[in-house]
């Protein structure tokens, strides 16, 4: 990947670690969250729905399985 991809994927990745927090802090419901995603066109250009779902999925049971032990 080029520089500016890589900074733009480190950004879809950030963004999407961000939205996870929130729901976790009950900021965002999990739809809220997954629209708020795939509304950002950083974010939709590398991930599509179903692997934001997946992402998220996976992060929250991280969060029940470790208590937040683990980095998003």
């Amino acid at each position: 990947m080029s520089k500016l991809k890589n900074i733009a994927y480190d950004m879809a990745e950030e963004t999407i670690d961000e939205t996870i927090e929130k729901i976790i802090r009950n900021d965002l419901t999990y739809e809220q969250a997954v629209k708020e995603l795939t509304e950002n066109t950083v974010v939709m250009s590398f991930f599509n729905l179903n692997e934001i779902e997946t992402i998220i999925a996976h992060e929250l049971k991280k969060e029940v399985y470790y208590g937040g032990a683990c980095e998003h």
